[in-house]
């Protein structure tokens, strides 16, 4: 399994503490998602949104890490001219990679904290407990949790890959019908194509 650019990275919760067994209940097997973009000077490069905001980091300090890779099947997004297109797929890729680099850039792109009590608790309540009538409401803004880190760059560029009327999770991206599931298994140096 070699990643290739703008393929999606699911970290799988695979600990056993009580509360990532809480979190797989809650929103899944997943904890984390990023997006490949590429080397750059030899290192694997992930767009993501952790603690400290929407970042580029390098993939080298995941090694080791269990993984889900899923892959977008370009032919299938619904997308708007002048990207409707097969031609088009390589500059769509460019696209994806400068709106993640642009975001990454903004100093102002904050991980969404708040979010996590206001859209994914009242999702999480929704889905688990709909009997109770809790309103879930989501409005983007630009503070980002990882999912939302994620799904934004498309959600810019057009092209649907999740709902935008719910607040992306991590589980979402291995259910979307326009990404084909690559993989599983643990990241490690040779999963990363090398430079030609």
């Amino acid at each position: 399994m070699k990643l290739e650019t703008c393929d999606i990275i699911l970290w799988i919760n695979e600990k056993n503490d009580p509360i990532s067994r809480l979190s797989r209940w809650a929103i899944g097997p997943y904890s984390h998602v990023a997006m490949y973009l590429e080397k750059f000077e030899g290192v694997p490069m992930v767009y993501e949104s952790r603690g400290r905001g929407v970042t580029i980091a390098s993939l080298l300090p995941q090694i080791g890490s269990l993984v889900a890779v899923m892959r977008p099947i370009f032919h299938l997004l619904p997308l708007k001219p002048p990207f409707s297109s097969p031609e088009t797929f390589i500059p769509l890729k460019t696209r994806i990679i400068k709106t993640a680099l642009l975001l990454a850039a903004d100093e102002k792109s904050f991980y969404d904290y708040s979010s996590i009590v206001h859209s994914v608790l009242p999702r999480i309540i929704a889905e688990k407990l709909p009997w109770l009538p809790l309103p879930v409401k989501y409005h983007r803004d630009i503070f980002f949790i990882c999912s939302e880190a994620v799904a934004e760059v498309w959600w810019r560029n057009d092209m649907e890959i999740l709902p935008r009327d719910v607040i992306p999770l991590p589980m979402d991206f291995a259910l979307s019908p326009i990404l084909r599931y690559v993989g599983t298994g643990k990241l490690m140096e040779d999963i990363v194509p090398h430079d030609s």
